[in-house]
């Protein structure tokens, strides 16, 4: 299963976790749910989804062992 690696910055951090904190969540746990609530019905909307995020620098994705 692939992980993702998101970079992002302190002040994103501080929201993130937050956030996180407000829903009783961890902050993965939240990522996971904002990634899986994307609405991708058909491979269209994959497709936008990735040229939207191409180029995003703050993105790395690795196979996990």
């Amino acid at each position: 299963m692939p992980i993702l690696t998101v970079r992002i910055s302190e002040k994103e951090k501080a929201q993130l976790a937050e956030r996180s904190k407000m829903e009783g969540i961890t902050a993965g746990a939240l990522v996971r749910r904002m990634l899986n609530e994307a609405p991708l019905a058909t491979a269209g909307d994959v497709y936008d989804d990735m040229m939207r995020r191409l180029g995003d620098k703050r993105l790395r994705v690795r196979r996990r062992k």
